[in-house]
C-alpha cells in the first residue's frame, strides 16, 4: 500500500477524473454531475485517509525512516491528497447547500 505508485498515483489519477468532471459539469446542464464531483472527492479523501492509516501502523511495527525508505518520499507528502481531497469535499457541500437553498428559495 505504500508504493509510490499506487499511493500518489490513485489520488493522481482521481484529481484528473475530477478536473474532467468539473470542466464537463460546466459546459453541460445535467444536474447530478455535482455529485459524482462529490463521490469523487469523497472517495480521494477516504483513499488518502487509509494510506496514511496505514503509514502510522507500519511505523508503529517499524520506524518512519523505514516507512519514508518503503515510500521513497518525505511522508508527510501524504497529507497533501488528505488536505485536498477534504477541501474538494467541503466545496462540494457548499455548492450543495446553495442549490438546495436555491430551490427551497427562488429568487
Amino acid at each position: 500500500m505504500l508504493n509510490p505508485y499506487f499511493a500518489y498515483g490513485v489520488p493522481g489519477a482521481l484529481l484528473l477524473l475530477y478536473a474532467g468532471f468539473a470542466i464537463f459539469r460546466k459546459r453541460s446542464e445535467i444536474h447530478y454531475i455535482g455529485f459524482v464531483l462529490f463521490i469523487i472527492s469523497g472517495f480521494m479523501t477516504a483513499f488518502c485517509f487509509q494510506v496514511l492509516q496505514y503509514a502510522f501502523h507500519e511505523a508503529a511495527d517499524k520506524s518512519w525512516t523505514s516507512v519514508t525508505t518503503a515510500l521513497g518520499f518525505p511522508t508527510w507528502t501524504l497529507y497533501i491528497g488528505l488536505v485536498i481531497g477534504i477541501l474538494l469535499v467541503g466545496l462540494n457541500l457548499i455548492r450543495a447547500w446553495r442549490r438546495i437553498q436555491d430551490i427551497r428559495h427562488p429568487s
